[in-house]
């Protein structure tokens, strides 16, 4: 959204509405179409895969200033994901009625969901190819490093990573039991340490 020309931008703004979700609040799941765009002021959500057998598939942790709903905002269909707010949640909204005017009206807005939309399915598509393609151990390692790319500054030689072992654990398809096994093993090879609702994941250690 910051990057849009300043005639979208201030257009894009004028439409938000303030939206406020608890923590555990399901805002839409794969079988609705999501009534608008949503951009995180506050806290985070999880954008997620949720199997009929109860069984989930977390895809990302969606963080302040970023956005969902965009993939039906962009085809108006019912959305490919879930999203569950995973803490108190402060969104800017923009109800889809209003973002089908706006798209028509700026094509930077168009090119813009396009983009975001096309980035979720590339990270979906990657999350799909360590799953089918990678042992457990494996799997662990790509999705830290992925993570921990969201979070590292170029001179960290360890990066906090703010995600819990069930977080992971669903990142990873894995049972709880497994994913604390892995991470037992990365720990003894001193790649990360644990904490209550966190790691401290160190890949320069990582030969």
């Amino acid at each position: 959204i910051d990057g849009l020309p300043a005639d979208a931008h201030t257009a894009l703004h004028r439409a938000m509405q303030p939206r406020l979700f608890p923590r555990g609040a399901l805002i839409y799941n794969r079988t609705e179409r999501p009534d608008g765009l949503y951009r995180i002021r506050s806290g985070s959500a999880l954008f997620q895969i949720d199997g009929i057998n109860g069984k989930r598939l977390l895809l990302k942790i969606i963080h302040e200033n970023e956005l969902f709903g965009e993939t039906a905002a962009y085809d108006g269909k019912p959305a490919p994901i879930a999203v569950e707010a995973r803490s108190a949640l402060v969104t800017d909204f923009v109800p889809t009625g209003h973002m089908e005017l706006l798209r028509i009206q700026f094509a930077s807005i168009d090119r813009a969901l396009a983009t975001v939309a096309t980035q979720n399915l590339r990270a979906t598509l990657a999350a799909i190819e360590e799953l089918m393609l990678l042992d457990l151990h494996e799997r662990a390692i790509a999705c830290l490093k992925r993570l921990s790319a969201e979070f590292r500054q170029p001179t960290d030689t360890s990066v906090r990573i703010d995600v819990t072992q069930s977080e992971l654990a669903s990142m990873l398809g894995a049972s709880r039991q497994a994913t604390n096994k892995v991470l037992s093993e990365f720990e003894k090879a001193g790649w990360l340490k644990r904490n209550f609702r966190y790691f401290i994941w160190m890949p320069s250690r990582i030969h």
